[in-house]
């Protein structure tokens, strides 16, 4: 705790949100819940101990029966057990890979949330300059306007002034909930904001390759991992369900509470009989277990077009997601390369002509504020960068910068 309320840094954020975030630990415990499922349907079925107290006592030359008992034991048929362990198991790996899933995707949500507080953090720090710099313009109009110069323009600047501090002040206000936002994802709670992480760079404008994204997309993306084991368990589900019609043997024991016999000195007298009890179960509806055969049918193929159909649709996403890096680039290579350099030797220049009395203070204001927009644009598709490249990976299943 101490340590992220003192400095920003990704990593302590991902593995502090990986081991507390309320999510993924109830993802995590749902597998292990699903995990206690293969022990129970793998189990035999408890055995029933009866008993029969007669009313009327049943006489026998060895005496009268008053009571019996009885212990039975349903014994599935060979495999049955073992197959809905298969199905439990193919469950559980299910689960296993939502929680993966789950893992990603919060991963990539602080990663996501921490380069928009990057991005505040840069621009805040960019609008408190110009206010510095404007007020600072401020003490030189009125200085001119001290001596005899006309008083509208410093009207004018202090209106820009006041519309630039306005606008630091939503800046601020805004710190406080996208810091709250990141509490949430890590799973802690506090009333301070983060500290401001560092300026991000541009980083390597190497685009990632396609093919090898595409590639680690299938095999690796686990959305995909948990549709693939869905339709596993499904095609485990349809062999269980072909062996439910047969029938399941019962063995079971049982013996008569034997009074003494009426006439004494009969050979038995009083010996309680015992008998041994074979059954089978009767599938005598073959109608529901041809319906439970085509009901996992239909789970099996409809759980095979979930999983087509989510892969093209990440698919897509990816190429998007590619296309936006795209767009990103050519807007950094703009900003960096033409935009940035001229505004700021139009601010030098109209600073130079104003001191000189060639350029007014309207014209200097405009080149500020001109700068201002084209500096956080920057740092936007900067951190608009570093966001395409979290979902580039994320779909992969990558949970590390």
């Amino acid at each position: 705790e101490a340590e992220l309320a003192a400095t920003a840094n990704l990593d302590r954020y991902l593995s502090y949100g990986l081991h507390h975030n309320a999510g993924l630990r109830a993802a995590y415990e749902r597998w292990r819940a699903d995990l206690e499922r293969i022990p129970q349907v793998t189990s035999l079925p408890d055995p029933q101990l009866s008993f029969t107290q007669f009313v009327e006592e049943v006489q026998t030359r060895t005496g009268p029966q008053q009571r019996r008992y009885s212990l039975q034991q349903t014994l599935p048929w060979f495999g049955k057990l073992d197959q809905q362990g298969t199905v439990a198991s193919a469950r559980a790996e299910e689960q296993w890979q939502r929680v993966q899933a789950v893992r990603v995707e919060v991963a990539r949500d602080i990663r996501v949330a921490y380069h928009d507080y990057a991005y505040l953090g840069e621009s805040t720090a960019i609008t408190r300059r110009v206010v510095g710099l404007l007020e600072r313009l401020g003490d030189t109009v009125r200085e001119k306007v001290r001596g005899g110069n006309d008083l509208a323009p410093l009207l004018r600047l202090e209106v820009e002034i006041a519309r630039t501090r306005d606008l630091l002040q939503q800046l601020e206000k805004q710190r406080l909930a996208e810091s709250a936002a990141i509490d949430a994802l890590l799973g802690r709670r506090s009333s301070e904001p983060l500290p401001w992480p560092e300026p991000e760079e541009t980083g390597d404008s190497e685009r990632p390759d396609r093919d090898a994204l595409l590639a680690d997309l299938l095999t690796r993306n686990p959305e995909l991992g948990a549709l693939r084991s869905r339709v596993e368990k499904a095609a485990e589900a349809v062999k269980l369900s072909r062996k439910s019609p047969i029938p399941d043997p019962m063995i079971g024991a049982g013996f008569f509470d034997t009074g003494e016999a009426f006439h004494p000195g009969t050979a038995g007298g009083g010996d309680d009989p015992w008998a041994i009890q074979v059954g089978f179960s009767i599938p005598l509806w073959p109608g529901k277990y041809r319906a439970e055969r085509r009901e996992a049918e239909s789970n099996r193929e409809a759980a095979e077009h979930a999983r087509e159909d989510r892969e093209n649709l990440l698919v897509e996403e990816l190429e998007a997601d590619l296309q936006t890096l795209a767009e990103i680039d050519e807007r950094l290579a703009l900003y960096e390369k033409t935009l940035l350099p001229k505004a700021r030797q139009a601010v030098e220049v109209t600073e130079s002509s104003y001191k000189g009395d060639r350029a007014t203070v309207l014209e200097l204001i405009d080149s500020e504020r001109t700068l201002l927009e084209i500096e956080r644009a920057h740092r936007r598709a900067v951190a608009d960068r570093a966001k395409a490249l979290v979902r580039l990976q994320t779909l992969t299943g990558e949970t590390l910068p």
